[in-house]
C-alpha cells in the first residue's frame, strides 16, 4: 500500500500534465492511492474547467485519486465560501504561498482554515526557503485552527517544521522533495504519526536529467530503509488519518 500525498496535474508554465501521463508515472512507481491538486489553478479560476478536470482523473484514475482544491485569491473573490469550487469529494485545500502572497495572519488565510474547519477537510500549505512561505510562519494559525487538519509540505526549513509539529498535534509533513537526512531527523525526533509519502510527481521531472520513474523508486525504496517498522505509517496510515478516509 503506497498513499502519495503530493501530486499534480494541470498547467504548469508552458506545459500542460494530463491525468494519463501522470498516472502512468504513479503506476510505475507503485502508488495505490494519492492526493492531488491541479497546477491549473493558477492560470484559471473557472469552476467549469477544474470540475471537468477532476471528473477526467476520477475517472481515469478508477477512483483512486483525492482531490485537493488549490485556492487563489480569486476564487475567494468569486465565491467567500468557496461553494462554486467545491464539491463533496473535495479532501482539502492547498495554499501556495510562492505563486502568490498569503499573509500568514491575514484574513484570506483565515477564511480557508474556517471553510476547511467546517467542511472537515485538510489544509495543505506549502513550504520553502523563502520568506513568503517559512514552515514557522504558520504555527500560529495551526494552533488557533487545531481542530484543522493541516499538512507542510516539503517541511521547509527544517528547524521551524520540528517546532511546529511538536507544538501542533493536528500537523502533518510530506516528504516531497525532502533530503533522506531531514526524514531521518524527523523519525530520531518522534514524529512517525505526523509524516506522509509524497512525491511531487511529476515536477521532480523538470530538475532531473534521467528518468522520473527512477528517481521516485530509488527515493522510495531508501525511505522504506529509513523508516523501517514505520513504513506503514508513512506510506498510507498517516495519510488516511490525514485526509479522514475511514479504511
Amino acid at each position: 500500500m503506497l498513499f502519495d500525498s503530493h501530486v499534480h496535474f494541470g498547467q504548469f508554465n508552458d506545459r500542460y500534465y494530463t491525468p494519463p501521463q501522470v498516472l502512468k508515472t504513479l503506476d510505475c512507481i507503485g502508488v495505490t492511492r494519492f492526493a492531488y491538486s491541479s497546477t491549473s489553478a493558477v492560470v484559471t479560476d473557472d469552476p467549469v474547467f477544474m470540475r471537468e478536470e477532476r471528473v477526467a482523473m476520477k475517472e481515469l484514475s478508477k477512483n483512486r485519486a483525492i482531490p485537493l482544491l488549490w485556492v487563489t485569491h480569486s476564487m475567494l473573490t468569486k465565491s467567500k465560501d468557496l461553494t462554486l469550487f467545491l464539491d463533496d469529494e473535495i479532501r482539502g485545500l492547498k495554499i501556495h504561498g510562492v505563486s502568490e502572497k498569503w499573509n500568514p495572519e491575514g484574513k484570506s488565510l483565515q477564511r480557508v482554515f474556517s471553510i476547511a474547519r467546517d467542511r472537515k477537510i485538510a489544509v495543505k500549505l506549502h513550504t520553502g526557503e523563502k520568506e513568503k512561505c517559512y514552515a514557522g510562519m504558520y504555527k500560529k494559525i495551526c494552533q488557533q485552527f487545531d481542530n484543522v487538519r493541516v499538512l507542510l509540505a516539503h517541511g521547509r526549513p527544517l528547524e521551524q517544521t520540528i517546532d511546529v509539529l511538536k507544538n501542533c498535534s493536528n500537523v502533518f509533513v510530506d516528504t516531497a522533495f525532502m533530503p533522506h537526512d531531514h526524514l531521518k531527523l524527523l523519525l530520531k525526533e518522534g514524529f512517525a504519526n505526523q509524516i506522509v509519502f509524497g512525491s511531487d510527481a511529476p515536477i521532480p521531472s523538470l530538475f532531473l536529467k534521467s528518468s522520473l520513474t527512477r528517481h521516485l523508486r530509488s527515493r522510495i525504496d531508501m525511505s522504506m530503509k529509513i523508516s523501517g517498522a514505520d513504513w506503514s505509517k508513512i506510506s498510507w496510515k498517516n495519510a488516511n488519518r490525514l485526509f479522514g478516509i475511514v479504511g
